[in-house]
């Protein structure tokens, strides 16, 4: 039998979650640190961030944010 499991993704720009449709009309979410530890007390098992901009503008992921929340969590981020 498959169990599930709650796995948020937080859309990332700018190092702030934001949230749209399509990605278009993006709008601030809050603080990804923030959220993750609201997402943890809702019981989620694992974590996902997409850096929604990193290919296009050609910059390197989000190594110190994750850093940062990978500190303040207790869950696995894939």
């Amino acid at each position: 039998m498959l169990t599930k499991r709650i796995i948020p993704c937080l859309y990332i720009k700018n190092n702030r979650t934001v949230k749209g449709v399509h990605f278009l009309n993006l709008i601030d979410a809050g603080d990804p640190l923030d959220l993750a530890k609201l997402y943890v007390q809702q019981g989620a098992d694992e974590l996902v961030f997409l850096d929604i901009t990193a290919s296009n503008e050609r910059h390197k992921t989000l190594i110190n944010l994750v850093q940062k929340i990978a500190q303040e969590i207790n869950i696995p981020l894939p």
